[in-house]
């Protein structure tokens, strides 16, 4: 939806500046003269070898009829002109560093098919200038001496009036076109745009494709300019504004994830939460599920074991000079790592230095020392992870956490690679304990 949005502005925006710049134009006229070539007893000798009683051939006459155009388009000619109705004097050709080629701009020379006829035409802003300056190009060619083959019988068929209408630009084509341009541009869009008929889009697509539990679907949240106003307080809902849907979402996730802990005989203390791709709720569901089961009363440790994306620091603003990578590396003990939020209950461990190895970190010793430590202090420890691809090499982790819960995001996150994810966490040994759908739309 986001993206039909940016479509519809960036097509809005378009048009209007398409308008805007057609609606500044300046208007312009066209003025034309015609002149006629009359050969009969040319005094040029060249004029007479190539054109002999009016008789020549194809050739001939088109070398003819080029040369005198080109005479006419000359900057000799565009000289004459400039010279002849004084527009030295007016600004706007005074403005210009080349006044002739400024003038030939506006000059456009024909020649009738099949005739002796060479048409000028001159566009301008100002209808009495383009007349002006068509006539006396004209005049010019006529008058002047201006070519080596040119005969004194040429003489001018029509002199140019004032147009009374512009020429262009069509302000009202202008805009007709792009608003089609626009409308096939966002029609090609929505119609080559591939479809994502691949993505998980309800708990049904969850059950049936992984054939695991759904442990609850998390609406869309959104800042409501009371409770929620940051970021921050989005990524801590539970605790924000308790008695919204999402607060609802997670008391419900809480319940079903005890649930399915305790039912499956084990008094299970450590979860690893994570997903199939990068920005699909990982964070967030791990910090409000541990803030809700520490209101229930429970102790919870909340460890942010994603060292080269971690976030869990931002959410609580605290620093993360020291945590759980400085502990695998023998840098610093436990009790140094834990750090309080201010939400009875709850620690925190933030990742740590980042420049440690994230995958020899959890693979080594150190992490289940850790995990025994956690379990005495506390009776549920939840791991932020990174995503199922990231944590493929850190089979420690998963094996020696008691279950695991995968995040999707709806609409979002593709079947396959959920089923995929799902089997890969199977062959590392992972006790996957259900899924959670973000981004519900109710």
């Amino acid at each position: 939806m986001r993206k039909k949005w940016l479509i519809a502005l960036l097509f809005l925006i378009a048009v209007g500046l398409i308008t805007w710049i057609s609606i500044k134009q300046k208007p312009l006229y066209r003025a034309g003269s015609t002149v006629v070539l009359d050969i009969v007893n040319p005094e040029s000798l060249g004029a007479k070898d190539i054109l002999k009683s009016r008789k020549t051939d194809y050739f001939a006459y088109k070398a003819y009829i080029e040369t005198q155009r080109e005479i006419i388009k000359s900057r000799r000619a565009a000289y004459h002109v400039i010279k002849n109705l004084g527009l030295r004097n007016k600004e706007a050709f005074n403005a210009e560093k080349d006044p002739i080629g400024d003038l030939l701009k506006k000059l456009k020379v024909d020649v009738v098919k099949g005739t002796w006829v060479i048409r000028i035409n001159v566009e301008d802003e100002d209808p009495k200038e383009a007349s002006r300056m068509a006539n006396e190009f004209a005049r010019v060619y006529v008058n002047s001496n201006l070519s080596r083959i040119q005969t004194n019988n040429s003489r001018v068929q029509d002199f140019a009036d004032v147009p009374a209408e512009p020429v262009g630009p069509n302000k009202r084509l202008s805009i007709i076109v792009s608003v089609i341009l626009g409308i096939a541009g966002w029609s090609s869009i929505i119609f080559f745009r591939k479809p994502n008929d691949g993505a998980i889009k309800n708990p049904d697509d969850i059950a049936v494709l992984l054939q695991l539990p759904v442990l609850g679907s998390v609406p869309k949240i959104k800042p409501d300019g009371q409770n929620l106003k940051t970021k921050a307080d989005i990524d801590r809902v539970v605790e924000k504004n308790p008695v919204c849907m999402a607060s609802e979402a997670y008391r419900s996730i809480r319940a079903k994830l005890l649930f399915s802990l305790n039912n499956a005989g084990s008094i299970a203390k450590s979860i690893v939460i994570t997903s199939s791709a990068l920005k699909e709720g990982k964070t967030i569901s791990a910090v409000n599920l541990a803030i809700m089961i520490a209101h229930s009363g429970e102790s919870v440790l909340l460890v942010d074991v994603n060292m080269k994306r971690p976030r869990v620091h931002t959410v609580f603003n605290m620093n993360n000079d020291i945590g759980f990578a400085n502990y695998l590396s023998g840098e610093a003990d436990f009790d140094s790592i834990v750090k309080y939020p201010g939400i009875d209950n709850l620690s925190i461990v933030t990742s740590g230095d980042s420049s440690y190895k994230p995958v020899e970190s959890i693979s080594s010793k150190n992490a289940k020392l850790f995990l025994e430590k956690a379990s005495t202090g506390f009776s549920k420890v939840i791991f932020d992870a990174p995503s199922v691809a990231f944590l493929a090499n850190a089979a420690t982790l998963l094996n020696i956490c008691d279950g695991v819960v995968l995040i999707a995001e709806n609409n979002k996150t593709p079947k396959n690679i959920l089923d995929n994810s799902k089997e890969l966490l199977h062959k590392r040994g992972a006790n996957i304990i259900g899924v959670i759908l973000n981004n519900v739309s109710f």
